[in-house]
């Protein structure tokens, strides 16, 4: 195996080394492309759901205040202001938030904060709702983000988290995945690792575990337009430029020679409850 591919699946399960420059790497891509990934995300479907529609699904009807931990370009946030709970929105990208505070119908209806995952705006035990649809794999620390979790769920709250990972990926939707592997020379990366161990992660701060469901979604290429988002919407620090333009023109072709190409976005949805405090005078 090349160097190169033992590097990137060193980084897909979250084994790169601290020296990889991650931070910098995300910050570029964030400011150059906001919101792209969440357009990719919500065009990739499952039946009549995306990524966004499952994930809500999560958060109780009951809960009046919801937090969005990098939030993005707000998606998720707006799929969750309902007009009679309280959504906040946080994220350190100025980029992305800009692109969420004007992103059409639901944006006023979130507050929208510019804050650190692991230093939230937000008192302790205040909202009943954490959720985040990326930062697990994309902070350089998912405890630190579960810790501030925590902090400020009320007892008996929810968090609600989901990332991309390795499966499912059913037979029919590997060739051309790993297809376009080949012509980008890797395959999409993250900070964090895809595959983390949830259960104790979650129990050493105070959250119980009561669900860890996998779905496969699909991304249809069907022109040069669905081409270009897909390949402006991965992570690919181990691909260079020219690699990119030939993984692109590959699917054009396909396209145009064979049909629609569907690619395959396996995701992973984890909820947990924060444990409600004891009774008084009880151990």
């Amino acid at each position: 195996m090349r160097t190169a591919s033992v590097r990137e699946l060193a980084r897909r399960l979250g084994l790169g080394s601290p020296q990889d420059p991650w931070p910098d790497y995300l910050a570029r891509f964030h400011a150059e492309r906001p919101g792209v990934i969440q357009d990719a995300l919500r065009r990739s479907t499952a039946g009549e759901r995306n990524p966004y529609s499952w994930l809500a699904r999560a958060v109780s009807r009951t809960a009046e205040v919801v937090v969005d931990v990098r939030c993005g370009a707000g998606v998720l946030s707006r799929r969750l202001a309902d007009g009679r709970r309280q959504v906040i929105g946080v994220e350190d990208s100025a980029e992305e938030l800009e692109q969420a505070m004007s992103g059409g119908a639901g944006a006023d209806a979130v507050h929208w904060v510019r804050g650190a995952f692991d230093h939230l705006p937000l008192s302790d035990s205040s909202v009943d709702a954490v959720v985040t649809s990326m930062g697990m794999v994309t902070v350089p620390d998912p405890r630190l983000l579960v810790d501030e979790a925590s902090r400020v769920l009320r007892p008996g709250g929810i968090f609600a988290c989901m990332a991309p990972t390795i499966r499912p990926v059913p037979p029919s939707l590997m060739r051309p995945a790993v297809e376009l592997a080949a012509r980008v020379g890797s395959t999409p990366s993250f900070p964090g690792a895809l595959e983390l161990r949830m259960t104790d992660l979650l129990a050493q701060r105070g959250l119980r575990k009561v669900e860890d469901a996998r779905s496969c979604y699909v991304f249809t290429v069907r022109d040069s337009t669905d081409a270009d988002l897909l390949m402006s919407a991965m992570y690919l620090p181990g691909s260079t430029a020219s690699r990119r333009q030939s993984a692109r023109d590959w699917l054009v072709h396909q396209v145009q020679s064979r049909g629609p190409v569907n690619l395959p976005v396996p995701m992973r949805r984890v909820v947990a409850l924060k444990d409600p405090q004891p009774a008084d005078g009880v151990a």
